[in-house]
C-alpha cells in the first residue's frame, strides 16, 4: 500500500504537470517535458493497476504498458536533459544519441511487452536464462541516466554565477538525479520487492522538483506567467476533483435515498455543472488576474491575439529575459534597455550611468524607440566582431518588442475605453429598461384644477367616483385634498379622523379611515390593489401622496408665472405670462371641496393665494395702464378691488391715476 500510495502521488502530480506545460508552452522542452510527465502518470497508474486488480487480464496489460512507460520515461529523461542542457538547440551529434537511446530502450523493453520474456530476472536469484539479456538491459538504462546528468552538469559549469539559467539547470539536474536514483532501485537489486515504495518515492520526489522547477526556477515560463499558471491550474483541478466528487455524491445519495437506479439526479447535477462551471471559472480568473480595467482589457487583447489565458503575458516581457541571456553570452557586466523618453524598461546587471561604454540606437520601421546600453566586458577586453552581430540582432529585436509593446499599449487603452463605454451603455439600458417598467407599471397621471371648485382628471376624463364600495365618495375627496394640500408634509391620521370624522366614535373612525384610504388608493391607481397600491405613501406615522401622481396642477403653473413675469424685461411678454396666470385663477382655492374646502386646514393656503391672485390684477392694471390701454387697466384694477375682501388700497390708487 505504500508503493500504491507513492505510485498514486507521482501518477496525480505527473499528469497535473503534463498538461499544464503541454497546455500553456511551446519550446522544444516544454514538449519534451510534457512527454515525460504524462510518461510517469501512465506508468504509476499501470502499475497500481498491476497491485489493485483482481482481473488477471489487466495485470497483464498494466504490465505491458509498465514496461513500454518505463522505456519512454528513461529515454525522455536523457531527451528533456539534452534540450534543457543545449537551451533547445543540440547539436547533431547528441540528437544522434537521444535517437540511439530510444531505440536501445525500446527495443530491450519489446519482449517484455510483447510476451516473449515473461519474467524479468532478478539478480538477487539464481542464474536464469536470459540473464544475460536483463544485465544489458539495466546497463543500456544505466547509461542513458548517465548521459543525461553529464550533459546537465556541462550546462551547470558554464552558466552564470547567480543567473536566471544556472538556477533553471540546476533544477533540471536535481530533477533528474532524484528520479534517477528512484528509478535505479526500481531495476537494480538495492531493495526488495517489498520496499519498492523506497524507489517509487525519490520518483514522486523527482515529480515534485520537476513542479519546482517549472513554476519557481522558471524553465518554460516567466516568474509572473508561472506563478500565474500554477494557481489556475492547481485551482482548476481541485475544482474539477470537487466537481467530479459533488457529481458521483449525488448519484450514491439519490440511490441510497430514492431506491431510484435511473441516473435522472446525476443528469441534473451534470447539467448544473455545465451551466455554471464557464461562469465560474471565467470569475476566478479574473479574480486571480488581479488589475482594474486596463488589466482586464491587456488580458483580453493578449487572448484576441492568440495568447493562453493564463501565460499571456506583453510582448516587452521578454526583453529581461533576453538581456539576461545576452549578458552571460557576451560577458559584459551590465546591460540597459531605456525608452526614447529614458525610461528606464529593463536592466541587467551593474547599472549607473557612469559605466555604460557604448549605446546603441533601437530603430523599427525608421523610428528610434530607445536605446541599448552597453557595459564594459568582464575581461576588459572590447566586443569582437561576432559580439557585435549579436548586439545587432539583440538590438533588432528590443526595438521590435518596444514598438509592438507601445502599440500594445495603445490598444489596451483603447479597448479599455471602450469596455468604459460599453458599460456605460449597458447602465443607460439598464435604467431606460427600469424607467420603461416603471413607467408602464405607474398610473396615469391626474390634472388637477384646485383654483375654484376641486377638479380632477385622468386621461381626459374627470373623477367623479372618489371612493370603492366601502367607502364614501367625499370623504374620499376630502382626504385627497387634504393629502394634496399637505404635500411632503404629510398628514398624520389622527388629523383626519378630526377633519372627516370628529363626531364618531374612535373605533368606527378608524374602520372608516382605512376603508376610505383604501378606496382612495384604488381611485387613483385603479390597475393595483388597494391595499398594495403606493400612491400614498405610510412612513413616520404619516401619510403622503406620492408627489409623481400629479402631472399638472394649475396651482403649480400659476405660481411658476408669476414668477417668470416677475423677471422679465419685456413688457409685452409679462404682460401675456400675467394673463396666462389669471386665467388660471377662477377662483378660492379648493372651493366647494368636501370637507377639506370648509375647514380651517385650507385657510392659510387659501389666504395665500387670494393675496397672490390680487397683487396678479394688480399688476395686470398697471401693465395695462403703461401701455395706454384705460379701460382693460380699469377692469383689471376693479377685480382687484371686489377680490380682496379688506379691499386694496394699490387698486383703489390705480382707479384714481386713471380718473375712475
Amino acid at each position: 500500500m505504500l508503493e500504491v500510495a507513492a505510485h498514486s502521488l507521482a501518477a496525480v502530480l505527473g499528469a497535473w504537470l503534463g498538461l499544464t506545460v503541454a497546455t500553456r508552452a511551446g519550446s522544444p522542452a516544454s514538449r519534451v517535458f510534457a512527454l515525460l510527465s504524462l510518461a510517469i502518470a501512465t506508468w504509476s497508474s499501470s502499475i497500481i493497476v498491476e497491485r489493485l486488480s483482481t482481473a488477471a487480464a489487466a495485470q497483464l496489460v498494466g504490465h505491458a504498458v509498465e514496461e513500454l512507460m518505463a522505456a519512454v520515461i528513461i529515454a525522455g529523461t536523457a531527451h528533456f536533459s539534452l534540450v534543457i542542457a543545449s537551451d533547445g538547440l543540440p547539436s547533431a551529434r547528441r540528437r544522434g544519441i537521444v535517437l540511439g537511446i530510444y531505440v536501445a530502450n525500446f527495443v530491450f523493453a519489446a519482449p517484455t511487452i510483447l510476451g516473449t520474456l515473461t519474467t524479468l530476472p532478478r539478480l538477487t536469484d539464481d542464474p536464469l536464462p536470459g540473464a544475460a539479456f536483463g544485465w544489458v538491459w539495466i546497463a543500456v538504462r544505466l547509461v542513458s541516466l548517465v548521459i543525461a546528468a553529464r550533459w546537465l552538469l556541462g550546462a551547470l559549469r558554464v552558466a552564470a554565477a547567480g543567473s536566471l539559467r544556472q538556477r533553471q539547470v540546476r533544477a533540471a539536474l536535481a530533477t533528474v538525479a532524484t528520479g534517477g536514483i528512484g528509478g535505479g532501485m526500481r531495476f537494480l537489486p538495492i531493495v526488495g520487492r517489498l520496499d519498492a515504495w523506497i524507489g517509487v518515492s525519490f520518483v514522486a520526489l523527482a515529480v515534485v522538483l520537476a513542479a519546482y522547477a517549472v513554476f519557481s526556477a522558471g524553465i518554460f515560463f516567466g516568474p509572473a506567467v508561472a506563478g500565474r499558471a500554477f494557481r489556475t491550474s492547481l485551482l482548476g483541478g481541485l475544482g474539477s476533483f470537487v466537481v467530479i466528487g459533488l457529481v458521483l455524491g449525488v448519484e450514491a445519495a439519490s440511490r441510497a435515498l430514492t431506491g431510484v437506479e435511473l441516473p435522472l439526479f446525476t443528469a441534473m447535477a451534470l447539467v448544473v455543472t455545465v451551466t455554471l462551471y464557464e461562469p465560474a471559472t471565467q470569475r476566478l480568473r479574473r479574480r486571480l488576474g488581479g488589475g482594474g480595467p486596463r488589466a482586464i482589457a491587456r488580458r483580453r487583447l493578449l487572448q484576441a491575439l492568440g495568447q493562453s489565458g493564463p501565460t499571456a503575458q506583453s510582448v516587452e516581457a521578454g526583453v529581461q529575459p533576453a538581456l539576461a541571456r545576452l549578458a552571460g553570452v557576451l560577458d559584459v557586466r551590465g546591460l540597459a534597455v531605456a525608452r526614447a523618453d529614458g525610461a528606464i524598461l529593463a536592466t541587467e546587471g551593474i547599472g549607473a550611468a557612469s559605466t555604460w561604454i557604448e549605446a546603441i540606437p533601437l530603430v523599427a520601421d525608421g523610428e528610434v524607440v530607445g536605446e541599448l546600453r552597453i557595459g564594459p566586458t568582464s575581461s576588459g577586453d572590447p566586443l569582437s566582431t561576432r559580439d557585435l552581430d549579436l548586439v545587432r540582432m539583440s538590438a533588432a529585436y528590443v526595438a521590435a518588442a518596444l514598438r509592438a509593446g507601445r502599440r500594445e499599449d495603445e490598444q489596451v487603452e483603447q479597448l479599455a475605453g471602450l469596455a468604459a463605454e460599453r458599460a456605460a451603455v449597458e447602465s443607460k439600458a439598464s435604467t431606460l429598461h427600469a424607467a420603461l417598467v416603471q413607467h408602464a407599471d405607474a398610473p396615469a397621471g391626474l390634472r388637477v384644477h384646485a383654483l375654484g371648485p376641486l377638479r380632477v382628471e385622468r386621461a381626459g376624463e374627470p373623477i367623479e367616483r372618489w371612493g370603492g364600495d366601502k367607502a364614501g365618495t367625499r370623504q374620499a375627496q376630502g382626504l385627497f385634498a387634504f393629502l394634496l394640500d399637505r404635500g411632503e408634509r404629510g398628514v398624520a391620521k389622527d388629523e383626519v379622523l378630526e377633519l372627516i370624522w370628529p363626531d364618531t366614535d374612535l373605533e368606527r373612525a378608524d374602520l372608516a379611515f382605512h376603508r376610505t384610504m383604501v378606496g382612495l388608493r384604488q381611485t387613483l391607481d385603479p390597475r393595483r390593489d388597494g391595499r398594495t397600491s403606493q400612491v400614498v405613501r405610510f412612513h413616520n406615522d404619516r401619510y403622503r401622496l406620492d408627489p409623481s401622481i400629479v402631472v399638472w396642477s394649475d396651482v403649480a403653473v400659476f405660481l411658476e408665472r408669476l414668477d417668470a413675469a416677475k423677471s422679465c424685461d419685456d413688457p409685452t411678454r409679462r404682460l401675456g405670462m400675467l394673463e396666462e396666470a389669471r386665467a388660471l385663477a377662477g377662483g378660492d382655492y379648493m372651493d366647494d371641496c368636501p370637507f377639506y374646502g370648509d375647514s380651517a386646514e385650507v385657510e392659510e393656503q387659501r389666504r395665500y393665494l387670494r393675496d397672490r391672485i390680487t397683487d396678479l390684477r394688480i399688476a395686470i392694471g398697471e401693465a395695462y395702464e403703461a401701455l395706454g390701454d384705460r379701460l382693460s387697466a380699469a377692469a383689471a384694477f376693479r377685480e382687484a378691488v371686489r377680490g380682496a375682501p379688506a379691499g386694496s388700497a394699490r387698486a383703489e390708487a390705480g382707479l384714481a391715476r386713471l380718473g375712475l
